[in-house]
């Protein structure tokens, strides 16, 4: 494979770790990425606060993530199944390390203002019922010169998959529903 980089923003510095894999991913420590499968590879970066990685595009292809279920324990993307919140990007997914809409900050989203080529709209699904974002957030992202669409998570879903299939360059960042 060719050589990426995974990097981690911990406390103000950046750790860098080199691994093989056909994905360039960069990520912050309130993310993290799990293997799915007996042949993903599983890779951890030296750092205060731990953040793993692992290869999720297997066959070499940079898949699109398409999310085809949802539960109030998490999601199902591209066959594979995510329990809590998810962060999607234009050719990848990771675990989120949030629990509730209330959790969300700038920091939860900085993942989103790192992707190289950028995105331009991050579709956030915050449970159950349709929520305000904070001033803050919204500052953030527009800073970024990232939209934000906020929806239930159920119609967050949908218009990730057809935004993606459009061939916008789009992130998601989905919250399960409390209730369904």
């Amino acid at each position: 494979g060719t050589m990426a980089a995974a990097c981690c923003r911990t406390r103000g510095r950046i750790a860098q770790k080199q691994f093989s894999s056909n994905l360039r991913i960069l990520t912050s420590s309130i993310f993290r990425m799990s293997s799915f499968g007996p042949m993903s590879r599983h890779y951890t970066i030296e750092a205060p606060d731990v953040t793993t990685v692992s290869r999720l595009s297997i066959s070499g292809n940079n898949v699109a993530p398409v999310v085809t279920r949802f539960s109030t324990q998490g999601f199902t993307v591209s066959g594979n199944l995510v329990y809590g919140s998810v962060a999607l990007l234009p050719t990848a997914f990771l675990h989120w390390k949030v629990k509730r809409f209330e959790d969300v900050t700038p920091e939860t989203l900085v993942l989103f203002s790192l992707l190289h080529p950028p995105i331009e709209m991050l579709v956030l699904g915050v449970g159950a019922e349709i929520k305000q974002a904070p001033e803050s957030i919204k500052a953030f992202l527009r800073s970024k010169a990232i939209s934000l669409e906020i929806q239930d998570t159920p119609n967050a879903c949908a218009t990730f998959n057809f935004l993606l299939d459009e061939g916008r360059r789009v992130g998601g960042a989905l919250i399960p529903p409390e209730y369904l």
